[in-house]
């Protein structure tokens, strides 16, 4: 048996043999030779072999034609023979890509203006035309469905891989494994020339918000990129490989906010013009497109597509019904008729009189009457486009079918909100830090709103014009309370109250002020609150707010006014009233809380530049990207705005009510009650701060009973 000695002098005699063999072919070692027997494998492995067009005359002679290269490409999506107005669709969209000029087009909800917009921009994007393109939706989220949709095309579209395999076939070799793309290389014959070339990088990426196609040569579309954005992101300066953007699509543009409010629409329009805009390059400007269906007057959406407001956009709206039918009479009976067959199938009868009234008078029901598309119904319900058409009016009203379908919303779309928003309130900040009074401030005011497990506290200074600085907020855990019992509730708020107060004036902002005023809400717990506020006595005092609106006493105004005895009126809106029992009574500040409410919002809706506009600390942005410090004021800001005012029309009357969007309201409350403390010491809009008293100059306190009982 051959020993281990013997062995290790056997594999000894054999690698020197090796060596000497490595040494006389240029081999100076077995790790040099076996890492260049892994790097042969691994290029083997990296290579990708293209194949070639199957039919390039098929493939040129159908991009001279949008239409059809739709149609041929994607036949289970535009399987009907194209209508006019959507062929006037795609000619206005070819345009925009091809010269950069904008277009701005609304068609009706479920017209397919989405799918055409993405795959002309995946067509042009093929061919060469264009390099550098942007999808552009409300949200990042809406936008990169829109990206998804063209990366499946191209992923698993047999007919775009037979025409344009150096773009499909290298994405698809990834194997849903993004990462490959970074070191894939191919090899085949260029489709510009027809000659060979072998082990290119490809070089390209397909995951994430954007795409670049992979760098084949002789490829039209190699590197071409498509990148995705939400409205609300920073997009200014936005370039690829340094190029920048040829083609922006604007796929629905509006919220429901900017559908609403004049301001959000305001926003979201320069936004568009300024920062969309200005993408292009110096030789060629960014082309808008945007693609949209109207949901009111007010929207953006409006403005862009109305040629007298934006004749560069070149609007374009198109409707559903183009002309009406003739027999409108004929038509409403079976609108009736329709929701009575509704009604009987609801009890499980089968009714179908709307349907046979319909068979009967056709012939008289369509005079006259032109839809844009021949094939929008669906077949198991109705017979004709317009059909449909008066089904939806049956079924979901003619504000719908006339905003939706016809591109032409009605004056006034229901109730319409103030227009103030979070991102408002987050991004007005004064530049000072957080307890900072700024210049020329004369007065300081406190609000605390009270709860069970919390008091939340706002800090403002004001200006004598009527500009006040949110310099402080924030909450106080109510020490002592246990979840689901009352007991020790009072003394616990009452110890809170006061805590706050010490906290409050031993700031330094409090310190630099003669005098202040802090406003406590009474309507939970009211008699620890006005113990409290006895007990401190100078510069506190109880408050309650009536009205209709969340965390008031709900009743009206006026009746508040009429029940309360004791009363001194202070200013508009805000009176004082002798509250209590004997030696506990003491003086309570009554608000129109509605009032109020909407004079804090007017108060962050007012224009940085004019007198009355509210402003927390902190450092501005100088960008799109929110700072730390605007960031930080957004739990304050969600619950400034919990609560928004609307304006609705109610049997022929302008109504305004409250709408509560959160229960998380508190800091809404504490910062209203330093606008009516604020009042109360005599500031106005434009106005001046009135000096405080001396007291010599006070009223003696026989004055003061002979006064109230004057106006009692």
């Amino acid at each position: 048996m051959t020993t281990a000695t013997e062995l290790k002098k056997k594999a000894d005699e054999l690698r020197k043999t090796l060596a000497k063999i490595d040494k006389a072919t240029g081999k100076s070692n077995i790790r040099e030779r076996e890492a260049d027997v892994k790097r042969r494998k691994r290029d083997s492995e990296r290579l990708v072999i293209v194949p070639d067009c199957k039919d390039r005359e098929l493939r040129q002679s159908l991009e001279l034609d949008d239409a059809k290269w739709l149609s041929h490409y994607f036949p289970e999506l535009f399987w009907y023979e194209w209508q006019p107005q959507q062929l006037e669709m795609i000619d206005a969209i070819r345009h925009a890509i091809e010269t950069g000029e904008d277009q701005a087009i609304a068609a009706s909800r479920g017209e397919g203006k989405t799918k055409i917009a993405e795959r002309l921009l995946l067509k042009h994007s093929l061919q060469g035309t264009v390099k550098l393109s942007v999808l552009f939706s409300v949200s990042g989220g809406h936008a990169r469905d829109s990206l998804r949709s063209i990366m499946r095309e191209i992923e698993e579209n047999e007919l775009l891989m037979a025409s344009y395999p150096e773009v499909c076939f290298p994405v698809r070799e990834l194997e849903n494994t993004p990462n490959r793309a970074h070191y894939q290389r191919v090899s085949g014959n260029r489709f510009d020339t027809g000659e060979p070339y072998e082990s290119a990088e490809t070089k390209f990426s397909w995951c994430g918000d954007e795409i670049t196609f992979p760098f084949v040569p002789g490829s039209p579309g190699a590197g071409a990129i498509i990148a995705t954005r939400g409205l609300d992101a920073a997009v200014r300066g936005l370039n690829k490989l340094n190029r920048r953007v040829d083609v922006a699509v604007i796929d629905d543009p509006d919220t429901e906010d900017s559908a609403r409010s004049e301001e959000q629409a305001s926003k979201l329009e320069k936004r568009i013009d300024s920062a969309i805009g200005g993408l292009g390059g110096q030789r060629r400007g960014v082309g808008r497109v945007i693609i949209t269906t109207l949901q009111s007057r007010v929207a953006v959406s409006y403005k862009f597509t109305d040629v007298t407001q934006k004749p560069a956009m070149k609007g374009k709206r198109f409707r559903f019904l183009i002309h009406p039918p003739e027999r409108q009479d004929l038509w409403d009976e079976y609108v009736q008729l329709r929701k009575s067959d509704w009604m009987h199938e609801s009890t499980g009868e089968k009714s179908t009189d709307a349907m046979q009234f319909y068979v009967a008078n056709r012939a008289e029901m369509d005079q006259g009457a032109v839809t844009a598309n021949a094939f929008r119904f669906y077949p198991q319900l109705q017979i004709s486009p317009l059909q449909f058409y008066f089904d939806e009016l049956a079924k979901k009203g003619a504000a719908y079918v006339a905003t939706e379908l016809d591109n032409d919303p009605p004056a006034e779309m229901g109730p319409q909100e103030s227009g103030i928003d979070k991102a408002r309130i987050q991004r007005q900040l004064s530049g000072f830090p957080q307890g900072e009074v700024p210049p020329d401030c004369t007065l300081l005011t406190q609000g605390v709103d009270v709860g069970k497990y919390w008091l939340y506290w706002t800090v403002r200074a004001w200006k004598a014009d009527g500009t006040g600085y949110t310099i402080d907020y924030g909450r106080q855990a109510v020490l002592g309370t246990t979840c689901g019992e009352e007991d020790g509730l009072d003394r616990a708020i009452h110890r809170e109250i006061i805590q706050r107060m010490n906290d409050f004036r031993d700031q330094p902002y409090s310190q630099q002020f003669r005098e202040s005023l802090t406003l406590v809400d009474s309507g939970y717990r009211t008699d620890a609150v006005y113990k409290a506020c006895s007990q401190i006595g100078q510069g506190i005092m109880p408050v309650k707010g009536f009205g209709t609106s969340a965390g008031c006493v709900q009743v009206s105004w006026h009746e508040a006014q009429r029940k309360t005895f004791d009363k001194q009126p202070i200013c508009d809106g805000v009176f004082r009233s002798r509250q209590g029992e004997g030696s506990a009574k003491v003086w309570v500040v009554c608000c129109h809380a509605d009032k109020w409410k909407s004079w804090e919002h007017d108060r962050w809706m007012t224009a940085t530049d004019k007198p009355g506009c509210l402003f927390l600390w902190g450092e501005k942005s100088t960008g799109q990207r929110m700072t730390s410090d605007e960031l930080g004021h957004s739990h304050y800001a969600h619950s400034v705005t919990a609560e928004v005012e609307i304006e609705d029309i109610v049997k022929g009357a302008l109504v305004r009510r409250w709408k509560s969007k959160s229960k998380e309201n508190h800091w809404l409350d504490s910062s209203y009650y330093t606008d009516v403390a604020a009042a109360i010491k005599g500031l106005r809009i434009i106005g001046s701060v009135k000096k405080p008293l001396s007291p010599s100059e006070r009223p003696s306190a026989r004055d003061l009973a002979n006064r109230i009982r004057g106006i009692a």
